[in-house]
């Protein structure tokens, strides 16, 4: 292993090494590519050979020209993560020279790109690696970096020459839509004949047997998808495959190879890991339910040791099924065997610890799947249906799923990624097995199902689906929308911007959300379900691909747990690790121990395996097992044929077993339905019951054969050794289903039916009369009683009558039971001799006649549905004064504030202690009765300042306002405006600004005394500056809700300036151009977020933002509003926003729920800063509020920004402001204009219009229009 460099340095800009030639040319293996591997360890640079995967591009190149670079385990001293990034940068641009050969970036697949390595080629340039890969697909259209390197990464992954396609068998079809949304999403079809090819074709073997998949998972030309088996498509001969729109990523017609890079398998258990059981337990399923399958989980491992059908069984599961053989022939103590089974046990519980570090759950759970999903090309699914047939342990090539499942899709954060979807059998669909068939409908605006749970698609995702009611949760979330990350569009993509985007891509940011999202989970007693976790889930979506996300810091620091609490993924990890101790004590106990097998031992060990609950073994499998080891040790295998299901086994399967075991013409019919030999009946009894058709029974016994003496011991067995339930569609003379006790009279309902095949019946009567609550049945070695309630009222009575009687079984039966026309046609039936006997079994094990899972009986129902956007209210009280501790000692209240609100002061006594006040303590003052809802004293307080000797304190009072805008009216009534002028008299003249100001701000809810107040100061508000003014028209539209209101308010101030004589043209043209923009402002907020005629918000379609809000320090009009990541708000910079408190306070009905009004000056992810219009309430922090989007200010702010420069810059500000504003004071323009450009001179790709473009920039106003694409060719030419 010879190391190119040792001690690499950041500041490193060259990599040229010499080395042996040999070992340049990696010595080649049969079947295999070997290549040059260039790892980079620590700081150093390690030259190796390693095998390569193949892909297309290796298969369609030299691989000798190629170099595998790997970068995962770089570590530079003292080097940041952005550094190393640049490190790699470099070395890509660079290139890497060996022998004086150089090697450049060529390209990665997606998954290397994960992985940290990428291929490099030996090129001079980067063109010339370009044009070998722009032949192969049509790349260069592509202008997105991320998204080029992706399709291009398509082309690198795994794939082997598994089948040359003709192009012209394929066919381009429309994916499913509907409701707006794409259903088919990388889902297209194929034959069946094609997938026996492609099966033959890449040597698809499963247990020794060709196996043909229902789904592949495929890369072909330019798509990329999954192909489902479609068997319509056999009839055309022209079109083999249909592929998907959505499939296609890329054009090309190089390289026709077909490549399967997955598909669907058999017996593919899910697993419980960290992420699902964490939603799980968010969802409501206790932690003593996972703890038992944990437990079920490792008992399972541990039976596998020294319990012969727990090995089969878990050897089968872990697909091992050589070994699984090998214990029964050999015996659990072969060293070979037992070393096998060890070493699968010890890799189960190492699987538990990531690296050897982190803890993680991965128990296999029996009653589950990890599938392929696809979609439903017929489109026979409704909405939230889905339909699953999967191969079972001895219940045949496919069995139907029917009930509520749980479908989830790694990797998972949010508690909405656990669907819950009803199972249903669909015969369309009957020949997709080992999959998930998700629907292809829904109502418009709703999601596909696959896209809910973690953004999921149909181009290779696999599924966890699980029906296990232990784990199937009553409690279903909200899933979240997945939207896309937004597509930055670059005008050209270059190698060195892919390389750049190789080497920049870090999953530091995924790695960071995923743990942060686990603290959380722990920290809060809703789990997963919090809003913490679900807006990390959502930033961790959108990391997925390596995008740079930022976290808000408030989610960076979680709380600590809460004391004594115990979570679920910390208790299954101590008891793994308690598990893992004690086994390895129990592995050395146990190696003493033998399993030598005799012939009476095989026989009880034959049925046991035959009897056994085999997850992942099929019905031939099992008897073929059994049939070895019957052969090994002699024993007639015909004696255990009663205890196969024979419906379980294929046509091919029956057939070959019936040659092989040279059955007899009886055991051959018995294969398919013994009813079908049966002495008793004839061919119309069959047809009229609908029995004549291929049925999992199986005679057991005969009286022609096993003799009328012995049917109560055969009657034993079939009541005690073959119990499983049947549904009511299988009904013989007497049927019975389920296990009942023997020698006992239990209650048996609607579990036995009682049917009259006999001839004299008729179609028309009843065909079988099932029990009802109450009847019992009793079984004993003599006796066979179905009676109701009470052993007088027989219905059926089997019986050994005495000797004399000639008969050996004697049966009574109450035909009246059944119908009277049955007993009119037969007469009385009492203590009868039997004249023929026979039992038929339906197999514990058949799984084909009855659907495996039926759910119905362990159905799990829906009882709670949680919104992805918790509406909980938080209740608060308004502060009051009564609630202050005038005598704490940590927070002491001041004297000043003792002495004025400690007790209740009548006004005189108020004002005289406020005599004893300073300037300073006025706010104080003022701000404590605003705390406390004290608002005569703060009136009071106001009253007092405005009343000191003048001049008036102008800060005091312009900040008390800003505190409380009514107290404006306070200082109007003391100081009211001249009558005659309307205008502010001289004591207060100076703060006209802020008293118009706070006027407005009383609009909404003193809307009357608000347009009294400026009809008074309207010569005042005639007299302002246009900033001035117009600023007072922009906060009207932006505090003013009620529409009336807003435009009295708007009327008023434009009268008031309206009313001078001589009023300059400029000025005309500003104020009419101010007033409409101020109502565009105005009637925008109210189409956006219309309010009723008291300025309150209306409830509107879309839910508003649920948030909070904080005081930003020294800026009391300044609040921090967390925004949910997760939540889609078109609340941006600059957006106008109104704020509703989201309840009323607790335990007052007069104090109405406020309202406030804002503009948006700072927004960052999950945070908005947000400038009020308003003060808040001082019990803001403890409230929860409504945010209604009222539109952006933008264009309104930059319009009337420019409209005040216009007016107060004229010409410097535009040459034609005479022209624009009708001012006749202007200077006269010059007629002639000089040559602005004289001194430029033009390339000769520049044509006229670009040149008369460019000399008009230098003119004052300049307007310029031209074809798209142009600026950058003439930019480059002025340069």
């Amino acid at each position: 292993m010879p190391i190119l460099r040792a001690d690499c340095t950041k500041d490193d800009d060259s990599w040229s090494f010499q080395v042996p030639p040999a070992l340049l040319v990696p010595r080649q293996r049969p079947g295999r590519i070997m290549g040059k591997f260039v790892r980079f360890n620590g700081a150093d640079i390690l030259l190796e050979t390693t095998e390569f995967s193949s892909n297309r591009i290796l298969q369609s190149d030299d691989p000798s020209k190629f170099i595998l670079v790997a970068f995962g385990a770089l570590r530079l001293p003292d080097t940041r993560l952005r550094e190393s990034g640049e490190y790699i940068a470099r070395f890509l641009k660079e290139g890497l020279f060996l022998n004086g050969i150089q090697y450049r970036f060529y390209h990665h697949s997606n998954s290397q790109l994960r992985g940290r390595s990428c291929f490099l080629r030996e090129a001079k340039t980067d063109q010339e690696l370009d044009d070998r890969i722009y032949e192969l697909g049509s790349f260069g259209k592509i202008m997105n970096v991320a998204k080029r390197a992706k399709r291009i990464g398509l082309l690198y992954s795994e794939s082997q020459l598994d089948f040359q396609l003709n192009p012209d068998l394929i066919a381009d079809i429309p994916d499913i839509v509907s409701g707006g949304v794409e259903f088919s999403d990388g889902c297209g079809l194929m034959s069946q004949r094609l997938a026996v090819q492609v099966s033959k074709s890449k040597k698809i073997i499963f247990r020794g047997v060709r196996y043909t998949p229902c789904v592949f998972q495929i890369r072909y030309l330019g798509y990329k998808g999954v192909l489902t088996l479609h068997p319509k498509l056999d009839a055309d001969l022209r079109k083999e495959k249909k592929f998907r729109k959505s499939m296609k990523k890329f054009s090309t017609t190089e390289n026709p190879t077909f490549s399967v890079v997955g598909y669907s398998k058999p017996y593919t258990f899910g697993r419980l890991n960290n992420e699902i059981i964490v939603l799980l337990s968010s969802l409501g399923i206790p932690n003593e339910n996972f703890l038992k399958k944990q437990d079920e989980y490792f008992d399972w491992l541990r039976r596998a040791s020294y319990d012969p059908m727990a090995a089969v069984d878990f050897l089968s599961v872990v697909k091992d099924f050589g070994t699984a053989e090998r214990v029964l022939l050999d015996g659990l103590d072969n060293p070979k065997v037992s070393a096998e089974i060890r070493r699968f046990q010890q890799k189960e519980i190492a699987d538990f610890r990531k690296d050897g570090k982190k803890e993680r759950s991965r128990m296999i759970i029996k009653k589950s799947r990890k599938i392929y999903g696809v979609c439903d090309p017929f489109q026979v699914l409704k909405e939230g249906q889905v339909h699953i047939r999967i191969t079972t342990g001895r219940g045949g090539p496919a069995t139907p799923i029917h009930g509520d499942v749980l479908v989830v899709r790694n990797p998972c954060l949010h508690p909405g990624d656990c669907l819950k979807l009803r199972a249903v059998h669909h015969e369309k669909l009957s020949h997709l097995v080992d999959c998930i068939v998700f629907a292809s409908v829904a109502r418009r605006g709703h999601p596909s199902a696959p896209s809910m749970s973690s953004g999921g698609d149909l181009d290779g995702d696999e599924y966890f689906v699980c029906w296990d009611p232990d784990l199937v949760p009553a409690t279903v979330s909200e899933p979240y929308d997945y939207p896309p990350n937004k597509e930055r569009v670059n005008k050209v993509v270059t190698r060195e911007d892919l390389s750049r985007h190789f080497a920049q891509y870090n999953n530091a940011g995924l790695a960071r959300v995923a743990a942060l999202h686990s603290k959380w989970a722990i920290s809060s007693p809703k789990g997963a379900l919090c809003s913490e976790c679900q807006e990390l889930n959502a930033l961790h979506s959108q990391s997925v691909d390596g995008a740079s996300i930022k976290i808000p810091d408030r989610l960076t620091s979680p709380p600590e747990p809460p004391e004594g609490s115990v979570f679920i993924i910390k208790a299954l990890a101590d008891a793994a690790s308690q598990f893992a101790g004690s086994f390895t004590a129990e592995m050395a106990t146990l190696s003493d121990l033998t399993t030598t097998v005799d012939m009476e031992d095989a026989e009880e060990l034959i049925i046991q395996l035959l009897r056994s609950n085999q997850s992942a073994l099929s019905e031939y499998e099992l008897y073929t097992l059994a049939y070895r080891l019957a052969l090994k040790h002699s024993l007639d295998h015909r004696v255990f044929l009663s205890y196969i299901n024979f419906g379980a086994l294929t046509t091919d399967q029956k057939h070959s077993l019936s040659y092989a075991l040279n059955l007899s013409r009886e055991e051959h019919a018995s294969l398919w339905n013994s009813l079908l030999r049966s002495d008793l009946l004839g061919p119309a009894d069959m047809y009229q019951r609908n029995l004549a058709q291929p049925f999992s029974l199986q005679r057991l016994y005969s009286s022609k054969i096993q003799g009328h003496a012995t049917f109560f011991t055969y009657l034993q067995m079939a009541m005690q050794d073959f119990t499983r339930k049947t549904d009511d569609r299988f009904v013989l003379a007497v049927f019975i289903r389920g296990k009942l006790p023997w020698d006992e009279d239990p209650e048996v309902n609607e579990n036995v039916v009682v049917c009259s095949f006999l001839p004299h019946t008729s179609g028309k009567f009843s065909s079988y009369r099932p029990c009802t609550p109450g009847y019992r049945l009793y079984c004993s070695p003599t006796n066979f009683q179905l009676y109701n309630k009470h052993r007088a009222d027989s219905f059926v009575f089997l019986t050994r009558p005495p000797k004399a009687s000639g008969a050996e079984v004697a049966i009574s039966v109450a035909l009246q039971k059944i119908s009277n026309k049955v007993r009119q046609n037969v007469g009385r039936v009492y203590r009868e001799p039997i004249t023929g006997i026979e039992l038929h079994v339906v197999s514990n094990r058949d799984r084909i006649s009855h659907q495996l899972f039926d759910l119905w009986f362990e159905h799990v129902p829906t009882e709670i549905r949680v919104r992805r956007f918790d509406r909980e209210i938080r209740s608060y009280t308004l502060n009051d004064l009564s609630a202050v501790d005038w005598e704490s000692t940590e927070e002491p209240q001041p004297k000043h504030l003792r002495d004025l609100f400690k007790t209740k002061l009548m006004v005189n006594e108020f004002t005289r202690r406020l005599s004893d006040t300073t300037p300073q303590q006025w706010k104080d003052i003022v701000q404590f009765a605003l705390m406390y809802h004290a608002e005569e004293e703060v009136f009071w307080t106001f009253d007092f300042v405005i009343s000191q000797p003048l001049p008036l304190h102008r800060e005091s009072v312009m900040t008390l306002m800003e505190l409380h805008p009514p107290l404006v009216f306070s200082l109007l009534k003391k100081y009211p405006p001249d009558e005659t002028e309307l205008v502010l008299p001289p004591e207060t003249e100076a703060l006209e600004r802020s008293i118009l100001h706070n006027i407005i701000r009383c609009a909404n809810g003193l809307s009357l005394a608000t347009l009294v107040a400026l009809e008074k100061l309207s010569g005042t508000i005639a007299h302002l500056s246009a900033d001035v003014y117009f600023d007072l028209l922009m906060q009207t539209a932006l505090s003013v809700r009620a529409p009336q209101v807003v435009q009295e308010v708007l009327f008023v101030l434009n009268d008031s300036r309206a009313t001078l004589p001589d009023i300059p043209p400029e000025q005309k043209y500003g104020n009419k151009f101010a007033l409409g923009i101020a109502f565009d402002r105005a009637e925008e907020a109210a189409d956006e977020c219309p309010c009723n005629e008291d300025g309150r918000p209306r409830k509107q379609r879309t839910a508003p933002v649920k948030t909070t809000m904080q005081q930003v320090p020294e800026n009391p009009l300044q609040v921090k509003v967390p925004i949910r990541v997760d939540s889609r708000t078109p609340i941006r910079l600059h957006s106008h926003v109104r704020l509703q408190a989201a309840s009323e306070a607790e335990k007052t009905a007069t104090v109405e729920v406020p309202v406030l009004d804002g503009v948006v000056v700072q927004s960052m992810k999950g945070e908005m800063t947000i400038e009020l219009q308003h003060p808040p309430p001082p019990e803001m922090d403890r409230m929860d509020w409504n945010m209604y989007n009222a539109g952006s200010i933008a264009t309104s702010k930059a319009m009337m920004d420019a409209l005040i420069r216009l007016l107060m810059e004229k010409e410097d500000c535009c040459r034609y402001h005479h022209l624009i504003t009708g001012e006749t004071s202007g200077e006269e323009l010059p007629t002639t204009t000089p040559d602005p450009v004289a001194e430029f001179t033009y390339g000769p790709g520049l044509n006229e219009s670009q040149i008369e473009a460019i000399k008009s920039c230098e003119a004052p106003l300049s307007l310029i229009w031209g074809p798209p694409g142009e600026y950058r060719e003439s930019h480059q030419e002025m340069g």
